[in-house]
């Protein structure tokens, strides 16, 4: 894995907004502060990254967490939940429902790629989304307005986006990778170029992503133009009826070649091989 440098730790990206980004590409969080509470965007995967997250917000607000938000229900995202109740839990229904259907697989996932993180692992329980919602729901935070949007099926089935429309951020979960090839365990790689082509004409200036450094739509766009380049390298290979492999080893990442994560190259050829072949919804 190719490692790039980036502003990490905890960023300010308006008044009482803040961005919590982990280095070489590894998964950010976020949390907004108002004075009668904070909304937390995402809980992390384990007990020491929960709780150096609480501790984070901590240092900048005492005020009660009155929710925590799950993006979407990958456990790197979401595991941490435990360590935020009783504050309700809000994501989109889909997030709960794969949450409690794939809950086994989700862990396994981590368990056996991350063998070292198990002691931490091990104390996670299935903690789920309390509050659910379809297309959008609107919080308030004092005179913050924050609207979470459902946009359809991306890099999941539950991916919503936090758009702070007073200020021009959007928290976009793991719809938006920068500097880092996007992770396909549930993605459906056309489904996920739409939703990303809905997503920019959003208004915004700043962006949160799952992965990788804050960014300007300059930055998201470059990660729609990575995904639509995989799309056309992938598409290539089986439209020749090639084997996934054949096509993994013949990618050419072109000018995304110093990004992170070259090592899924073949999980994303797989996923998109299932979309082509209609073994996706």
């Amino acid at each position: 894995m190719t490692t790039q440098s980036y502003d990490t730790g905890v960023i300010e990206t308006a008044a009482n907004a803040y961005a919590f980004i982990q280095p070489n590409g590894a998964t950010n969080a976020g949390f907004i502060v108002g004075e009668e509470g904070i909304i937390v965007i995402d809980s992390l995967m384990t007990p020491s990254l929960a709780t150096r997250l609480l501790s984070e917000i901590r240092s900048i607000s005492k005020a009660p967490i009155r929710y925590l938000v799950d993006t979407h229900y990958h456990g790197d995202h979401v595991f941490g939940n435990q360590y935020f109740v009783p504050a309700p839990i809000i994501g989109h229904e889909n997030c709960r429902t794969e949450l409690i259907e794939k809950f086994d697989a989700n862990m396994n996932r981590y368990t056996s790629g991350r063998p070292e993180l198990n002691p931490e692992l091990s104390q996670i329980r299935m903690t789920l989304p309390d509050v659910t919602f379809s297309d959008r729901m609107d919080l308030r935070l004092g005179d913050r307005e924050i609207n979470m949007i459902y946009l359809g099926r991306a890099h999941s089935a539950g991916d919503i986006l936090l758009h702070l429309p007073q200020d021009g951020v959007l928290y976009a979960g793991d719809i938006a990778f920068h500097r880092v090839l996007p992770a396909f365990p549930d993605g459906h790689i056309t489904k996920w170029m739409d939703v990303m082509d809905k997503t920019r004409e959003i208004d915004f200036e700043t962006i949160v992503p799952g992965h990788g450094p804050v960014g300007t739509k300059k930055d998201f766009d470059e990660a729609r133009e990575l995904m639509a380049h995989l799309h056309g390298e992938i598409r290539k290979g089986f439209d020749a009826g090639k084997s996934e492999d054949e096509t993994a080893s013949e990618v050419k990442l072109g000018k995304f070649t110093e990004y992170l994560g070259q090592d899924r190259i073949g999980l994303i050829t797989n996923m998109a091989y299932r979309a082509y072949r209609g073994d996706l919804e």
